[in-house]
């Protein structure tokens, strides 16, 4: 069954509108969160906008960043010698960021552990 982003009896489902101000970059990671969303059985409704066009406007930041590490080096030369990129704390932050606005839309990571055929700490102390 699809689950609403946030539940909220007065949020209605519905597909928001994608804003005109976007960047090339964040309206290309505006539709491909969508798709994900919707693959997903995420609905979003009109009031998840914010959070859409932030996320995607973080993920394409988060590209050019990328990109001018590439093109730099991770470090550069100044005059107070090698330091490394500002692109570089700037990713972090942007990284951050994101992972915040995504688990406010309930995308969250999950970290699974496969099943063991061990005995766990709980049978061994059951037995």
């Amino acid at each position: 069954m699809p689950r609403t982003v946030k539940k909220d009896k007065h949020l209605q489902p519905g597909q928001p509108l994608k804003p005109s101000t976007l960047s090339p970059r964040a309206a290309a990671e505006w539709d491909r969160l969508i798709g994900e969303l919707a693959a997903s059985n995420i609905l979003v409704s009109p009031g998840h906008r914010a959070l859409l066009s932030l996320s995607a406007t973080i993920a394409a930041d988060i590209v050019e960043a990328w990109a001018a590490i590439e093109r730099d080096g991770a470090y550069i030369e100044t005059k107070a010698g090698i330091v490394a990129h500002p692109a570089t704390k700037r990713l972090d932050a942007l990284r951050r960021d994101r992972i915040k606005v995504l688990t406010m839309l309930g995308l969250r990571c999950v970290a699974v552990t496969p099943p063991s055929k061990e005995k766990s700490i709980e049978d061994i102390l059951n037995e």
